[in-house]
C-alpha cells in the first residue's frame, strides 16, 4: 500500500521540480560544487609572529670596542649589557644566569622596542671588568644620549644585580619591558665608565689595570708583605728607643 502511494506521488514530485526556476536550480548546483572544494586553512598567528622575529644581535664587549660601542650616536640608544663570569670571576656560579640571558634573547628579538644587547664576560675581559668595577652576574643598563656638538652629554647608568641561582629569562626581559631598571637609582659614583671624574680625565683605565694587578697577586704574598713591613717598622721603633741618650738628673739632686 505504501509503495503504491509512493509511486503515485512521483509524477507530482517531477512536476514540482519542473516548476522550480532555472536560476534557483543552478544556484543549488553551484552551492553543492562549493561544498566539495577544500577551504584554505587560516594561518596560525603564532607561526606568522615567529616568521617576523629576526635574530637579535648580542655584542661582546672588550677592551678594544667598549668605548666606541657606548659612545654617543646620532640618535639616543639604550644598551642592556649582561655581565657574567667564570670560575675565577664568579666562583663558578654564573652558569645558570648566563643560560637565562641566552634564552631571553628571543624575547628581546620579538620586541621592536627592545634595547641593544651586549655581553661582558669578566673571565675573558678581567681588565675591563676592573675598569668598570663590575660584579657578576649583573645587568648594566646604559641610556646612551645623542651626540652633541659641544660638551659632554651624561649617560645614565642603572646597575641591576641578579640572583645567580634563581634568575629567569622573563626577569631579564622585564628589566626592559616593565622598566625595572628605573627602580634602581642611577649610578654616579667614581667608577662610572663614562661620566665619572676618573673617566673624564682618562684615569679609569690606568686604575683598572692597577686593580687588576692587585687582584692577581696571591693572598699569601700580601701576608708576607704585611709581615715584613710590620717587622721593619717595629724594629726601627725599638732601635730608636735603645739609642736614646740617658735623661739628665733632676736639678738639686745629690751627686
Amino acid at each position: 500500500m505504501h509503495f503504491t502511494s509512493l509511486v503515485a506521488l512521483l509524477p507530482a514530485l517531477a512536476l514540482a521540480q519542473e516548476q522550480v526556476p532555472l536560476a534557483d536550480r543552478v544556484q543549488g548546483w553551484f552551492n553543492k560544487a562549493k561544498a566539495y572544494v577544500p577551504t584554505a586553512v587560516p594561518a596560525d598567528p603564532i607561526v606568522k609572529m615567529s616568521e617576523k622575529v629576526t635574530e637579535k644581535q648580542v655584542t661582546s664587549l672588550n677592551l678594544e670596542n667598549w668605548e666606541s660601542v657606548l659612545a654617543p650616536a646620532q640618535e639616543p640608544e639604550d644598551w642592556l649589557i649582561f655581565v657574567t663570569g667564570g670560575n675565577k670571576t664568579c666562583f663558578g656560579r654564573c652558569g645558570h644566569a648566563t643560560d637565562a640571558f641566552q634564552e631571553s634573547v628571543s624575547l628581546f628579538a620579538a620586541d621592536s622596542t627592545s634595547p641593544n644587547l651586549g655581553l661582558l664576560d669578566c673571565e675573558e675581559n678581567r681588565i675591563l671588568c676592573s675598569i668598570w668595577s663590575a660584579g657578576a652576574p649583573s645587568v648594566y643598563y646604559f641610556e646612551k644620549p645623542a651626540a652633541q656638538l659641544e660638551g659632554h652629554a651624561p649617560t645614565p647608568l642603572h646597575i641591576v644585580y641578579m640572583n645567580a641561582t634563581t634568575v629567569t629569562p622573563e626577569e631579564l626581559y622585564q628589566i626592559h619591558s616593565e622598566k625595572n631598571y628605573e627602580k634602581v637609582e642611577a649610578y654616579d659614583g667614581a667608577m662610572h665608565p663614562l661620566d665619572s671624574w676618573l673617566a673624564q680625565n682618562k684615569l679609569n683605565v690606568p686604575i683598572g689595570y692597577a686593580l687588576y694587578g692587585i687582584s692577581v697577586v696571591p693572598s699569601w704574598m700580601f701576608m708576607i708583605g704585611i709581615s715584613f713591613f710590620s717587622r721593619t717598622f717595629m724594629g726601627r721603633r725599638m732601635g730608636n728607643v735603645g739609642t736614646q741618650p740617658p735623661r739628665a738628673a733632676p736639678a738639686g739632686s745629690a751627686n
